[in-house]
């Protein structure tokens, strides 16, 4: 009979465990165990039925003892997944304690580092004096994050790769799951590089990135020679902000061959063909930079005066790699007419397409 009673009260038991463990808590105090405000975050799996219930936050300090102590005003749990209502936070009773922490945490909302337990318990009502409904305990030893670095491209860099790739260092100390954002945008004259972060177009806004590298995104266009480039990396624990990195700025900027001086006799063709009519006396002087192989120069002359006055047997002329200065001898070719206005077509071995509008004059005895 002895054993039967013993059997009885341990089914009973095994019946009552579930009502008093209706609510259970999901809590990451690596993350919201930072803030006072994250600390609300708290989230409240509820097997049970629709109830109103209030929350008491208890957090201590293992060397400072009782740093935080939050209690919400009454608010309606549903049935699944919960948080805390908006207006239960924000008409929240928070009290502090008498230590130093407590002091740092009630000035800054910020909890320094420290040993930490984190104690939820859900209560019946609006009253604390009955057995709570929910409880559950979290402990972290917390540990500030240290800063986060950018690595590359360095601060105030000049580099000639218009798809570089940008790499920082990862947060410390480690979450797990935790993801970075990066963020490029172009630097206008004039304007601070925080400014161009927070107003200009991102060229590059990439979330989601699991390590603390990132190769140039494909789908982004290629930056600008030329032009200054902002950027800064922050990291994610879903949607809450870990941390942040400093601002750096780099420049796109190649080193350019240098280029054989003009003489002045000898004009460049690009500034011939956007300028008026050119003077020849006798002869066409123009200067150009091929980077192509030896050819021959591809080039005809129109007679604008008359076009009906047909023009042949021009001298040839040999293109060679680098700075070429050009001497077209005209004099005493058929044609040519003292005050009569021409035109020169220019095929470069580039392909590009050049014309030059001249004026003929016969050379001075």
């Amino acid at each position: 009979m002895k054993g039967y009673r013993i059997l009885l009260t341990g089914l009973l038991l095994c019946a009552l465990l579930p009502l008093k463990a209706q609510v259970t808590f999901s809590f990451m105090p690596e993350i919201q165990g930072r803030t006072l405000e994250n600390v609300y975050k708290v989230r409240m799996s509820n097997s049970a039925g629709r109830q109103t219930v209030n929350l008491v936050i208890n957090i201590t300090e293992a060397k400072s003892g009782a740093v935080v102590t939050v209690r919400t005003n009454p608010f309606e749990l549903m049935p699944g997944l919960n948080t805390v209502p908006p207006g239960a936070v924000y008409n929240a009773a928070v009290s502090f304690g008498n230590s130093r922490i407590a002091t740092v945490i009630r000035q800054s909302g910020f909890f320094p580092e420290g040993d930490y337990d984190y104690c939820f318990q859900l209560y019946e009502g609006s009253s604390h004096n009955t057995a709570p409904i929910g409880e559950q305990c979290f402990s972290y030893n917390l540990q500030p994050f240290s800063a986060m670095q950018l690595i590359q491209p360095y601060d105030g860099d000049k580099l000639c790769d218009k798809r570089p790739t940008f790499s920082w260092q990862p947060l410390i100390p480690s979450v797990n799951g935790v993801m970075y954002r990066l963020l490029l945008v172009e630097v206008k004259e004039d304007q601070q590089r925080a400014e161009a972060l927070r107003m200009n177009l991102a060229v590059i806004n990439q979330r989601q990135i699991p390590m603390p590298i990132l190769l140039y995104p494909s789908l982004s266009n290629q930056l600008v020679e030329g032009k200054k480039y902002a950027w800064q990396v922050a990291a994610y624990k879903n949607d809450l902000l870990l941390a942040e990195s400093e601002i750096w700025d780099f420049t796109v900027e190649c080193e350019k061959p240098p280029v054989n001086p003009v003489p002045d006799a000898f004009r460049n063709l690009e500034d011939l063909t956007k300028g008026n009519f050119y003077i020849a006396r006798g002869q066409l002087l123009f200067a150009f930079n091929n980077t192509y192989a030896e050819t021959k120069l591809q080039y005809s002359i129109q007679c604008l005066t008359k076009p009906d006055q047909r023009i042949k047997k021009l001298p040839a002329v040999k293109v060679a790699r680098g700075m070429n200065q050009v001497v077209i001898d005209l004099s005493g070719k058929s044609g040519f007419v003292d005050g009569y206005f021409y035109i020169m077509d220019v095929k470069l071995p580039s392909g590009e397409q050049k014309q030059l509008r001249f004026i003929y004059k016969q050379p001075e005895e």
